[in-house]
């Protein structure tokens, strides 16, 4: 299993907080295409210039739900649910109880399509019960962070095709799950570790305010 790890080098000047996040799956339920929300996956708090912190993690992909409040956008806070370990190169899909017990099912191979894994929702909820399917990924603790959610809605097969190995780092204060609102994170900068030998980026934020990225062994 491949390990990368990202590091945050405050150089601003100034106290900063950052958050990483990823871009949004490909999400599907059949042909329609349901609003994927953006959750913050590593949170960085007031790293003090000079300062610097990193994270390093694996490529694992966990399937994932939870539950929201009523309502669910920028602000609201996805942190209680459950996880189920998912291999995208043997498709995988799992099946979701609202219960009780509420929660995943047996993991069965050969179900998503290629580079996917299948979420199928059963009968037993409604949509008030807040519901949100999603995947997680690996972070500072032993639980997985979600990193994109969808509203869940019964009798619904969830089509999900991660974007592996793209992030980005901006600043802002979040908290990990936080549905956040990219379209207000105007200064961000992109690592993308897809195709490279390199496994360690180093994002370097200047007096400016620009970030740069390193790449390195």
């Amino acid at each position: 299993m491949t390990t990368h790890t990202l590091q945050i080098f405050n150089q601003s000047g100034l106290s900063k907080s950052y958050v990483i996040f990823m871009e949004p799956p490909l999400t599907s339920t059949g042909g329609d295409v349901p609003q994927a929300f953006t959750n913050a996956w590593m949170t960085f708090d007031s790293i003090t210039n000079g300062g610097f912190d990193s994270i390093t993690f694996d490529d694992a992909v966990y399937a994932y739900w939870g539950t929201t409040p009523d309502t669910c956008g920028p602000g609201t806070i996805v942190t209680n649910g459950g996880v189920a370990t998912v291999d995208l190169s043997q498709q995988d899909e799992v099946a979701f109880s609202g219960g009780p017990p509420t929660g995943f099912g047996p993991v069965t191979p050969g179900k998503a399509q290629t580079g996917s894994f299948r979420i199928v929702a059963g009968a037993d909820f409604t949509p008030a019960a807040g519901h949100v399917f999603g995947w997680a990924k690996g972070a500072a603790t032993p639980i997985p962070v979600p990193v994109s959610t969808v509203l869940a809605v019964p009798n619904m097969t969830y089509e999900i095709t991660p974007v592996l190995n793209k992030f980005y780092v901006s600043e802002g204060e979040h908290s990990p799950g936080e549905v956040i609102d990219t379209s207000m994170n105007t200064n961000f900068v992109m690592v993308d570790f897809t195709g490279l030998p390199q496994t360690t980026a180093t994002v370097i934020q200047s007096a400016n305010g620009t970030y740069n990225v390193q790449y390195s062994n």
